[in-house]
């Protein structure tokens, strides 16, 4: 059985701390790396991230995965689209592929149980913001239609760099009132784009604020995921470069205002910072979250 998706469930530790790992190697060895690397939850693509090509998953292979994760109680599992899926495109033939991408990657997340599948809403580029947002919503509809497993699709808070859908909770707000299917979806909160596009988080009167815009958007209740990133960019600066913990304007001091809050510490964090230096990443994390204990 995957892992629940009800806030305060036994079977989630306390903010549980993970990466982002590659598939490259196969499943077998992304499993056998997160248990090395001492994570709690995971994330991964299931295809070429910046590309079209998805090889084709054995039941061997996936069986390992799931078993593994299962015995070390890693969990929850994420899937991330590849970066080249663009639901809110104005151009049919970027549009559709999407549409296919979206599709294809909720039905492999079956294969491995994972839990959410981790949606950036694109970019309306020769369109409007309308337009764009109309776009992610018809496209959501039409795949959460025909979906059938327990895969959530959370919708990624982005910084706002050039025609992103997404920099404002109340952007979010309006594809998720568009969407038929609303126990099927969710928000995962970026913490890194959230403070490029505007949104203090590195004091508790911040996070008071931003939980307070949540409320007044599409509520609270939607967020299920973190994925935890320093910003390289100052607050509001509109530009999505990650950085590792406490390297960049959030720092670490930020970090404990979130893992502190009783809000934000019952979410799973997942680092996006760069494999060469995500360890240390991790024991920052671990060690914050035990202080607060």
């Amino acid at each position: 059985m995957p892992f629940s998706l009800k806030r305060g469930d036994s079977i989630y530790r306390k903010t549980p701390i993970g990466a982002h790992l590659s598939i490259g190697k196969g499943l077998k060895a992304t499993a056998d790396e997160a248990v090395a690397r001492g994570l709690e939850t995971i994330q991964i693509f299931l295809r070429n991230p910046r590309g079209s090509g998805a090889r084709n998953l054995t039941a061997e292979e996936t069986d390992y995965f799931i078993r593994t994760l299962k015995e070390n109680r890693i969990g929850p599992v994420t899937v991330h689209i590849p970066y080249v899926c663009n639901p809110a495109a104005a151009k049919s033939e970027v549009y559709e592929y999407a549409l296919q991408v979206v599709s294809e990657d909720l039905t492999r997340c079956k294969l491995i149980e994972a839990d959410f599948l981790v949606l950036h809403p694109g970019s309306y580029t020769t369109a409007d913001p309308a337009a764009g947002i109309e776009n992610v919503s018809r496209l959501l509809n039409l795949v959460l239609k025909k979906h059938q497993g327990h895969t959530r699709i959370l919708l990624e808070t982005m910084a706002g760099q050039g025609t992103e859908i997404g920099r404002s909770f109340e952007e979010l707000n309006q594809i998720l009132n568009r969407v038929d299917y609303s126990d099927k979806i969710g928000i995962c909160y970026d913490t890194c784009h959230t403070y490029a596009a505007g949104y203090d988080c590195t004091t508790a009167e911040g996070l008071e604020d931003i939980i307070r815009q949540m409320q007044d958007s599409f509520g609270k209740d939607k967020i299920y995921l973190i994925h935890a990133n320093d910003s390289m960019k100052e607050l509001g600066g509109r530009k999505d470069r990650h950085s590792h913990i406490g390297h960049g304007f959030i720092g670490q001091e930020g970090f404990k205002a979130l893992l502190s809050h009783p809000f934000f510490a019952q979410f799973p964090f997942i680092l996006e910072t760069p494999l060469e230096g995500a360890d240390e990443d991790i024991k920052i994390l671990k060690q914050i979250r035990a202080e607060q204990s």
